[in-house]
């Protein structure tokens, strides 16, 4: 079940809140969000921020009248496992004849207090004999909820004088028991077989108005385990809260706890993750919305500062590391003898032991949360000592560059404000409690190494080395130069065109719920090489080699395309001015010359590549084309004719004239206009024409003759 729920139903008006208001407002959740994130490990910084979106600044109804700060409805039946979770919080506390809890139970209250809260029904005080009563005999198989009895109190009408209830099956068959037994136990674990073996056993019986929901139903809610009872606000029915730390509790409960919330909870150590995986249940139709708003709060009002980070590591003897090495250094600091070998052997064994004697810790000579925390101390930008070798140490694991030994200088701290940016706190590039914790909470990890040839084509692949403790989930960008390539974000990248002449390098991001979110980078790959297109064109010439004619280039096949292709036409292989197109028109220049065209290929990533065709045969001259010429004007003594040359092609021919008298040429007759003399009568006149060009055969066209009277 989602338990965050949208604004309030009807909508009220929103309240202007002052900065004021706003920063006091925040002060007062402080505390309660880390001690949600100490408990369950929901981030202090998304938990502030959703208080603020679903409280409205603390100014909602639900805030106000059920002490309600993330809209929680009302909670309805627990399941099996959450009632058993509940028994278990229990176990520890102390015995008291006629308690009736939650800080101190007697046998029959923690009952009637496990099976109140459970939400199928509500009992009031009431004895073991009580209970018994109002119980059946289990005839099939026992479940959660179930209760056992003793008769060791011959007063009762029923002699039962003690009662327990089971909460989970063991292996084997075995099942576990959650009683309150007594003042010298208080509320302690037990097993059925146990029970059986006890004098006066009773039994196992069954409240029959005892039911759980199924998990995931959506009347299942890990919130129930908090509320003190429900409120109705207009048509909604919330939970209601005795404290605001229960109203986070509920929250953090749900996070952790409903199926709903599985993908967040992967993500958990990640904030910026951890919100947008959130936003996709609390507001599915609008998470884009809510995660812009979450983030929006967590980066104005930086409650990313107000993030716990729980220690949950222990250092002992056996081990190694730079976090051994810090260790030694910190204790080195604190004034204990102790050599920075990164061999957690004996002297630091002694060396640990003396300083947890001295803080009044437990001595076991092993460096868990409480002795860690014990030697942490601020340092920044100028200091010098073991304390800075612990942080360089530390910070050279992770693959930063520091000043190095005992110096915190510019290289230092940039290192520090990366790491501390990384983990999504403010990067002061001050050591604090807290940046110590994750940088010793920071995943075992090794720098990540790409594999394969970074040339445009070609896929890369990464080697991300040995990550722990335990199972770790690993995440990767690949970056070009210092920026992210949008959508590279698998265990292997194809290099892309855009990649030439940059180097490539790939982030590969740890997270683990409990851990620091780690960020390992691998070296910068050489320079990408331009790649060679994967076909060999042979380009072709079309055409015949003659003057006059067009000649057309084929590229050929270019692959991957499309290619950017440019070409140049030679002859006797020196470039023709000029000729850059796919075709050509062959020039008088050309002949007896041999031609060819280079096609040359172009595209971004890759080797520009020319590829010039076979030669053709040597040039040849071209073929005029002419119709026979014709004969205008009156065919008589003293009368001029005229030659029409009809049309010759190409353009640009050179026309000359010459005029038969039969067969015979007339002397100085070479004009296109001719003059009949008294020579012609009776006789057949025509006219020849010859075209020229250069680069052509020359042509002679003869007209028809006509006879002159």
């Amino acid at each position: 079940m989602v338990l965050a729920l949208p604004a309030l139903q009807p909508v009220t008006a929103a309240v202007a809140v002052s900065d004021i208001s706003r920063q006091k407002f925040i002060s007062s959740l402080v505390s309660a969000a880390q001690s949600a994130q100490r408990k369950f490990g929901v981030p202090a910084s998304v938990s502030i921020a959703q208080a603020i979106e679903a409280s409205s600044w603390g100014t909602s109804p639900a805030t106000s009248k059920a002490k309600n700060y993330f809209n929680t409805p009302c909670s309805g039946r627990m399941t099996a496992s959450q009632y058993a979770a509940l028994a278990e919080e229990q176990v520890g506390k102390p015995y008291v004849l006629g308690a009736n809890g939650p800080a101190q139970f007697d046998c029959s209250s923690l009952v009637i207090y496990l099976n109140n809260k459970s939400g199928a029904f509500r009992m009031g005080d009431d004895t073991a004999s009580g209970l018994y009563n109002r119980s059946r005999r289990v005839t099939g198989s026992p479940q959660v909820g179930d209760l056992v009895f003793l008769r060791n109190n011959p007063a009762r009408a029923n002699g039962i004088g003690h009662t327990a209830v089971l909460t989970k099956k063991l292996p084997g068959g075995e099942w576990r028991i959650i009683e309150a037994r007594g003042r010298a136990y208080g509320v302690v674990r037990s097993t059925l077989s146990f029970w059986k073996q006890r004098s006066y056993y009773a039994g196992l019986r069954r409240l029959p108005a005892l039911s759980f929901a199924t998990s995931g139903s959506s009347t299942a809610s890990a919130a129930s385990l908090y509320q003190s009872g429900c409120v109705t606000i207009g048509s909604t029915a919330y939970a209601k809260f005795s404290s605001l730390t229960n109203s986070f509790y509920a929250n953090a409960a749900a996070i952790t706890g409903d199926s709903a919330y599985k993908a967040a909870r992967s993500v958990m150590s990640s904030v910026p993750n951890f919100v947008n995986a959130l936003a996709a249940v609390v507001k599915p139709r609008d998470s884009a919305v809510y995660a812009k708003t979450l983030n929006g709060l967590i980066d104005t009002y930086g409650l990313n500062e107000y993030n716990v980070v729980p220690i949950s590591l222990v250092l002992q003897a056996g081990d190694s590391g730079a976090k051994v090495t810090a260790l030694q250094n910190l204790l080195k600091a604190a004034g204990y003898s102790v050599s920075p070998t990164g061999q957690f052997d004996s002297a630091t064994v002694s060396a640990v032991k003396k300083l947890q004697k001295a803080m009044k810790l437990e001595v076991d000579g092993q460096a868990g949360q409480y002795t860690l925390t014990s030697v942490f101390a601020k340092i920044g930008a100028g200091t010098t000592g073991a304390r800075t070798s612990a942080l360089n140490a530390l910070l050279e694991s992770l693959g930063y560059k520091t000043s190095g030994n005992d110096s915190f200088g510019s290289a230092t701290t940039s290192a520090l404000k990366s790491f501390q940016a990384t983990t999504g706190r403010r990067a002061s590039g001050t050591a604090d409690a807290q940046t110590w914790a994750a940088l010793f909470m920071s995943l075992d990890s090794a720098a990540p190494k790409t594999t394969g040839s970074p040339k445009v084509g070609q896929t890369l692949g990464v080697t991300a080395g040995d990550w722990g403790p335990g199972s770790v989930a690993l995440s990767y960008q690949w970056y070009r130069g210092d920026n992210p390539v949008g959508g590279a974000t698998g265990d292997s990248y194809a290099v892309q065109p855009a990649d030439a002449g940059a180097s490539l390098r790939v982030a590969v991001t740890g997270l683990k719920t409990g851990y620091t979110v780690t960020v390992r980078t691998s070296a910068a790959t050489e320079l990408v090489e331009n790649a060679d297109f994967t076909a060999t064109p042979a380009p072709k010439i079309s055409g015949r080699p003659v003057v006059g004619a067009i000649l057309t280039a084929t590229a050929g096949t270019w692959s991957p395309s499309p290619a950017a292709l440019t070409y140049q036409w030679t002859r006797d292989g020196k470039p023709i001015s000029g000729a850059t197109g796919s075709s050509y028109t062959v020039q008088a220049a050309d002949i007896h010359a041999a031609l060819r065209v280079a096609v040359t290929g172009s595209m971004a990533g890759y080797n520009t590549v020319t590829k010039a065709s076979d030669a053709t045969d040597p040039v040849a001259k071209g073929t005029l084309s002419a119709k026979n010429p014709s004969i205008s004007g009156t065919r008589q003594i003293g009368k001029t004719l005229t030659a029409v040359p009809g049309m010759w092609s190409p353009s640009g021919v050179a026309l000359t004239y010459q005029w038969y008298r039969d067969s015979a040429k007339i002397t100085k007759a070479t004009g296109k206009i001719y003059k009949l003399v008294k020579a012609d009568k009776d006789q057949k006149i025509s006219v020849r024409v010859r075209g020229t060009l250069g680069g052509y055969i020359t042509l002679e066209r003869s007209s028809a003759k006509t006879r002159i009277s």
